[in-house]
């Protein structure tokens, strides 16, 4: 009898461990089931931290990432100037963000320097900010020059041309005592050389 009752601790203890472990197997399996709305993690977001590729206008004919040098040469520039001209490197020049810049200068004349700058998406925004730089009374619009632009005295005297051509804006400033030609004139020149370079 005693045998009999010790047997059948035995298989009781055994089933209850069997129950338990089937117990535990169900419930691992349950939590590894997505539930009954079928959610599952969500997707990474992109990385909105991420630096844009500057892409220039549709239509512009330079490689992205294009300096100044390699529109314009210290001989083309010298050729409306009418006086030799040498590059001068601009520390503002950004040409990996779509905002190249340089300068063009006569090496024995002071303040002789015209200085060229592009921000290839600027936009109307953009061209509006420029133009707002100009001396009151001293901006007037000139034809014939990208889809609209204007001549105007910036507070330091220097006089210069605003440029809008698709997205992109055109700065273009020079010394007026240095280059006495008519500023409408002279910066559409200017301008047009460098429309002609990035659009053909």
């Amino acid at each position: 009898m005693r045998r009999l009752v010790m047997l059948g601790t035995m298989i009781l203890a055994a089933s209850i461990m069997l129950i338990a472990c089937g117990s535990t197997a169900d419930e691992a399996a349950t939590d590894a089931t997505p539930d009954a709305a079928g959610s599952s993690p969500a997707a990474p977001l992109p990385d909105e931290t991420a630096p844009e590729e500057p892409t220039a206008s549709s239509s512009i004919i330079l490689p992205d990432g294009w300096t100044m040098t390699d529109a314009l040469s210290a001989d083309e520039v010298g050729a409306i100037t009418g006086k030799k001209m040498v590059v001068f490197p601009e520390g503002s020049s950004a040409a990996q963000n779509g905002k190249p810049a340089g300068g063009y200068l006569v090496t024995d004349i002071k303040d002789s320097k015209v200085f060229f700058g592009v921000d290839v998406q600027g936009g109307e925004a953009g061209y509006d900010s420029q133009v707002s730089y100009g001396e009151p009374g001293s901006v007037k619009e000139v034809g014939g020059v990208g889809d609209k632009a204007a001549v105007l005295t910036f507070s330091d005297g220097r006089a210069g041309i605003i440029v809008l051509k698709e997205d992109a804006v055109i700065r273009i400033d020079w010394n007026p005592k240095v280059f006495k030609d008519d500023p409408a004139d002279f910066g559409s020149k200017l301008a047009n050389l460098l429309l002609k370079k990035m659009f053909g």
